[in-house]
């Protein structure tokens, strides 16, 4: 009997055996063949396209060059190289791209390749500046190139040097052009490209523009500068303006001073846990002035808007030093006056905001706002404000986010899509009434610190340095892309 139970315990273990060696060989084919119908999905249906897809790279010349026959490239080892005036360059130590100014009507497409500063080639390259008598190239260091979107190529170069902010003032057929190393603006003819210099005062080195269509006014954003950097980094509180030009004779009329603003009400309060307050001078006017940042013209309230931050001591030792947490604005000014008309706080999770952009349809200003610090959990993130009420928009710094490094904002208004381009990347958000979201980060390049946009092919625009040559990357934005 007990030989008899031990025969069918065996029969019965080989039986458990068999089915779950059955079942493991089941289980097996199982995630053979779904591994196998996952590859063959890939290759019969293509994953869905980016939202903004690559189109072509157009090669752009150096950004230090002679005027006309551009034969003056300082290249890596102090080498001069001819080039033609469009032909393709290579890149130079600190060569960068600054604002653009697309024409729609003639598809110009006008690119400040602002090219290395100067003072940081003498200082980078000081065995060069005798030959190359850097300090008096100041002339020859960058230009505008034009270029043409129907025929995707370069039609000229203007040997503007140094350029920041550019706007196009549409309906006299002009661009504007700021040089910031000699504080000039360029009135540019958009159909003969004559350029005619607007004198601003020292020092005032202008940035970003926008242009008053009603009024025909140009407003300039002076940040400043240094009057002499060997005994302050900080600029004259008296240069950090918003200059106003008429368009119609090329001419400045007056300033608008926001370097001398007092303090606002509750601006001064240590809002964050051991923050430092702002030094103030008499007049409760803070020690360093008020940054200038981007300024926006809107139609639908007859407003100029302007962020601001209080500065902090550009001397200090500290190179990542941050203004204090609550100082960061947004001014309203009224273009016929040229009167600060009203003035708002932003919040403590908006510091040193930046670069903006208005959607005229809702009276909305998104502002990228550009200071992060890990201490504070303080990052990079798109703010919305209601300019009808000044009144920021649900703040919500986590969900809209921006990749690292964000400047210059810019809304393709046919689409009610927004665009931030930062150094980490493109960041694009929908900006429909009601259905704000980010939908995501996207690169298309290294360094994409400025973008214009077509609004008809919705193609973008992004110049940028790629494998040491400096070129304008053409990219499309998909509605459909994921």
């Amino acid at each position: 009997m007990a030989k008899k139970s031990k025969t069918s315990s065996d029969s019965k273990a080989s039986g458990v055996g068999r089915v779950f060696i059955l079942l493991i060989g089941i289980a097996s084919f199982g995630i053979l063949a779904y591994l196998l119908v996952g590859v063959a999905y890939q290759f019969v249906v293509p994953p869905p396209a980016h939202r903004i897809l690559f189109v072509q790279d157009i090669p752009l010349p150096s950004g230090f060059c002679a005027t006309g026959s551009c034969t003056r490239n300082l290249v890596a080892g102090g080498v001069q190289r001819d080039f033609g005036a469009l032909a393709p360059g290579v890149q130079q130590d600190f060569d960068a791209f600054d604002f653009q100014a697309y024409d729609p009507p003639t598809h110009k497409l006008f690119i400040a390749h602002t090219g290395p500063a100067p003072d940081l080639l003498a200082v980078a390259h000081t065995s060069f500046a005798p030959k190359f008598d850097l300090a008096t190239d100041l002339k020859f260091d960058g230009h505008i190139i034009v270029f043409d979107t129907q025929q995707d190529k370069i039609i000229a170069r203007l040997n503007i040097p140094q350029v920041a902010g550019m706007v196009d003032a549409l309906d006299l057929r002009k661009v504007y052009a700021a040089d910031a190393e000699e504080s000039i603006v360029y009135s540019i003819d958009v159909n003969t490209l004559k350029a005619t210099p607007i004198q601003l005062d020292d020092n005032e080195s202008p940035d970003a523009m926008s242009y008053d269509p009603v009024d025909h006014r140009i407003f300039v954003s002076d940040p400043g500068a240094p009057v002499d950097d060997k005994v302050s980094l900080n600029p004259d509180k008296k240069n950090l303006n918003v200059t106003v030009i008429d368009a119609l004779t090329d001419k400045v009329i007056t300033k608008v001073n926001l370097g001398l603003l007092p303090l606002l009400s509750g601006e001064n309060a240590t809002s964050v846990e051991n923050a430092p307050k702002v030094p103030v001078e008499p007049g409760n006017i803070p020690k360093y002035g008020h940054d200038v940042g981007h300024n926006k013209y809107d139609a639908g309230l007859h407003r100029v808007f302007v962020t601001s931050t209080i500065l902090p001591n550009a001397d200090d030792p500290n190179p990542l030093l941050l203004p204090p947490p609550g100082t960061g604005e947004l001014i309203a000014i009224d273009p016929i006056t040229a009167a600060i008309v009203q003035r708002i706080v932003l919040p403590d999770t908006c510091s040193s905001p930046h670069g903006m952009d208005i959607d005229a349809d809702q009276q909305v200003a998104f502002i990228a706002c550009t200071d992060f610090d890990s201490s504070r959990n303080l990052f990079q993130n798109l703010l919305r404000v209601d300019l009808r009420t000044m009144t920021v928009i649900h703040p919500d710094p986590v969900n809209a986010r921006l990749a690292g490094g964000p400047d210059i904002v810019l809304i393709d208004h046919s689409l009610h899509v927004l665009f931030v381009a930062c150094k980490g990347g493109i960041s694009v958000f929908d900006e429909k009434a009601g259905e704000f979201k980010k939908l995501g980060d996207y690169i298309l390049g290294k360094g994409t610190h400025t973008i214009a946009i077509d609004e008809q092919t919705q193609e973008i625009f992004l110049p940028q340095i790629t494998g040491g040559m400096p070129i304008l990357r053409i990219g499309r934005y998909n509605p459909n892309g994921v």
